[in-house]
């Protein structure tokens, strides 16, 4: 009988609760002007976006939703404006109970900065997806020379990826150069010299044969006795005195 009186009494309590919950936000006054907006931005550490970025372009296109009512803000209209970006991998906007706007966004990730053939920059992360606006400097590898956009997912999208799961190679490079017929050459921060890797493949044997051809050549005749190291072909390192 005790226990029939309990769990009368936990039902009862608990359909107050939900009844009272229902009550209070349904009779929430949504003409009340929002109070404020929350951002919380994922972006990896790299702080390439800030919440008064994000407020710049809600500004930018007329959507922010500061002092306005709460019937009116259109919380999809705030993710499309926000998504619009390239920069943008995601974003959640929805309303709290006490009258603030909620905003989560996720930012892609840029891999390599890239300055094509017309003197254009833009970025790519690791999918290939093109970035561009990003608000402030941030030091990634640099490709530049004869670049079209589309070969952003294709031989830029190689090489990056290549570079950000290497770090010998990602703290070595200063900078990677295409040629008019895709060959690349990168130049190294160590050494006065240059490294033709032909076009972009097999980047992992390459590399290693050049690794291996810095530590038992090179530190024993000089990283300034050569102006070209060349390891298109297999099984071959071709090297160019310098004059």
């Amino acid at each position: 009988m005790l226990k029939k009186i309990l769990l009368y009494l936990v039902t009862f309590i608990a359909g107050a609760y939900i009844i009272l919950a229902l009550l209070c936000f349904t009779n929430h006054p949504d003409n009340t002007p929002c109070k404020g907006v929350n951002i919380e931005i994922e972006d990896y550490d790299l702080e390439i976006l800030t919440g008064n970025d994000v407020m710049t372009l809600l500004n930018a296109k007329d959507v922010n939703p500061e002092k306005k009512e709460m019937n009116k803000i259109s919380c999809r209209n705030i993710e499309q404006t926000i998504k619009a970006s390239s920069l943008i991998e995601d974003c959640q906007c929805f309303k709290t109970h006490n009258d603030y706007i909620g905003i989560r966004v996720s930012c892609k990730i840029p891999i390599m900065h890239i300055f094509d053939k017309d003197g254009k920059d833009f970025y790519i992360d690791k999918h290939g997806d093109i970035i561009k606006g990003i608000p402030r400097a941030i030091y990634l590898p640099v490709a530049s020379g004869y670049i079209e956009r589309d070969m952003a997912d294709k031989e830029l999208l190689t090489i990056a990826n290549f570079l950000e799961d290497n770090k010998f190679w990602m703290e070595q490079t200063e900078q990677i150069y295409f040629q008019p017929n895709k060959d690349i050459i990168i130049v190294p921060r160590l050494g006065n010299h240059i490294i033709e890797i032909g076009r972009a493949e097999n980047l992992d044997k390459k590399m290693d044969k050049l690794k291996r051809f810095y530590e038992e050549g090179l530190n024993e005749i000089g990283w300034n006795k050569y102006k070209k190291i060349n390891v298109e072909f297999d099984n071959q390192v071709i090297c160019t005195k310098r004059k």
